[in-house]
């Protein structure tokens, strides 16, 4: 009986072709991943601008507008803290990789009033709804923030990131949890 060792053309041939295959799908994924992973980066730091952008309003030093410092009372659309409206490049890599973000924000007064004319504040109210204070108080009661952070991604599609928070006219060290922190600390030997 005659055996024949080795493997024909064809065997050659079909294996070559799903070596290929598996090869060019093997290419396909890496470069995909590579393409979601930057798409993320993007996003990821688009995300971290608009978390600075609120931790800097957050962070005021007066509740009244006094020169050189940030103040509560200086809290509105596009104002406020030391972070400024508008594009800035930030780089990603190298100083040959930029990419540039646009952070706006949107700030709206709200008070709590008396809906109900029996002495006692039960509804927040923006400007121009019912029961909006005829007689606005120094400080709105609260500051709604709607911050919003703009790019291209690397396909050259723009996106867009929203935060939206609330701002207080208590400053960080007459909240409970600063000086519950501060005294925490001091207590550590």
């Amino acid at each position: 009986m005659y055996t024949e060792n080795g493997f024909s053309l064809i065997e050659v041939s079909i294996a070559s072709l799903l070596i290929m295959f598996g090869v060019t799908g093997y290419v396909t994924l890496q470069s995909e991943y590579v393409v979601a992973d930057a798409k993320i980066n993007l996003h990821t730091v688009a995300l971290h601008l608009a978390q600075e952008k609120f931790t800097d309003l957050v962070y005021f030093q007066q509740l009244n507008h006094i020169e050189g410092s940030t103040s509560y009372q200086n809290i509105a659309t596009n104002l406020g803290g030391t972070i400024l409206a508008g594009e800035r490049n930030v780089i990603l890599s190298s100083e040959l990789n930029l990419q540039t973000y646009d952070t706006q924000w949107e700030v709206e007064n709200v008070y709590y009033v008396d809906t109900t004319f029996n002495g006692i504040a039960d509804s927040w109210v923006k400007d121009g709804e019912p029961f909006f204070p005829v007689d606005l108080p120094l400080h709105a009661d609260l500051k709604h923030v709607h911050i919003v952070v703009k790019w291209l991604d690397i396909s050259g599609d723009s996106k867009k990131i929203e935060m939206f928070g609330n701002i207080a006219p208590i400053l960080q060290s007459q909240s409970f949890q600063a000086k519950y922190r501060l005294l925490s600390t001091l207590a550590v030997p």
